[in-house]
């Protein structure tokens, strides 16, 4: 049934009032089943799609309020050896959640942005018939229950030269361009930049850039970004623009990628990463400055990838 625009707004300033209460959950659940579930996140479709499924970690979300004025009513995770289910409870009393499926060996890639208190997890998959976009914001201090799991989400992807494990945390070469990192991407390297396994063969660091403004301000024109190539996957570490207390991480299977190419901007330049699982595409994208544009197309040719200058036909 389709709600009337003020009838959906007068729900939502309802829930928004409850989820501001002093006594309201707002911490993250870990489940043992299904059946767990909040009565909202529950329906015969829930139980459809995880029937027989072995479930590795149950996440509930409890409904919150982001950014002062959005309301994201509850939501839940449910991982599997090979996938993830993310369910998005309606703002309606009695009706099912939205359900989203994605399986890890299908992923495109992951975004997650981690700043102070906000969180926001994007997952793009080949889904059936087109892309699966999962897309889900929460709270930053639940992301101890989420990395584990999405981590294993990401080794799914893995192709399968992925199975050799490395030995060192680094190629030839690499170790000297890590020692030059600033201090805080040294330590995101380790701590998001590399998967079990995994090995950096190419390290990009794009310093922030600062523009003079009147006499004494300054405002950001480029954020902090560090490139990383490592055995099976691109990785993209960086800054807010604007709120440096936190990162933004991307992580794009190398067996998804068609290609890579840029499109000159006005400050920056347009870096555009051409997806593809089947007959599926997606594109992910990123702002750097030419300088650190042309230092990734002769890192990503080196090992074999294809720039592009033009999108790719089909």
């Amino acid at each position: 049934m389709i709600k009337r625009g003020d009838e959906r707004a007068r729900r939502l300033a309802q829930l928004k009032k409850e989820a501001t209460r002093r006594d309201f959950d707002r911490h993250v659940s870990v489940l043992k089943d299904v059946a767990s579930l909040p009565p909202e996140l529950q329906s015969s479709a829930v139980t459809e799609q995880t029937a027989g499924l072995s479930i590795h970690t149950l996440l509930s979300f409890p409904p919150q309020v982001h950014r002062g004025w959005e309301y994201i009513p509850r939501q839940g995770l449910v991982f599997t050896p090979g996938g993830v289910i993310h369910l998005l409870a309606s703002i309606w009393p009695g009706q099912g959640p939205e359900i989203t499926r994605l399986d890890g060996q299908d992923l495109l890639y992951l975004h997650a942005t981690l700043l102070l208190l906000y969180g926001r997890l994007e997952i793009v998959a080949r889904g059936d018939g087109r892309p699966t976009h999962l897309d889900m914001e929460f709270n930053t201090v639940a992301w101890s229950y989420l990395s584990p799991p999405l981590q294993r989400l990401l080794l799914n992807a893995r192709e399968a030269r992925g199975a050799v494990l490395a030995q060192a945390m680094f190629s030839a070469g690499i170790q000297q361009a890590y020692a030059q990192l600033p201090l805080k991407f040294a330590n995101g390297l380790k701590i998001y930049g590399l998967l079990p396994g995994e090995q950096v063969e190419e390290l990009v660091f794009q310093p922030g850039i600062w523009k003079q403004r009147f006499l004494i301000l300054q405002r950001p024109v480029a954020a902090n970004v560090l490139l990383l190539l490592t055995s099976n996957y691109l990785v993209v570490i960086q800054e807010d623009l604007k709120v440096r207390q936190g990162w933004i991480l991307s992580y794009l299977p190398r067996a998804g990628i068609q290609a890579i190419g840029a499109r000159p901007g006005e400050s920056q330049e347009e870096v555009i990463v051409w997806l593809k699982r089947g007959e599926q595409t997606a594109e992910y994208t990123l702002a750097l400055t030419a300088a650190t544009t042309a230092a990734w197309r002769t890192a990503w040719t080196r090992h074999g990838g294809q720039w592009w200058q033009n999108p790719p036909a089909g």
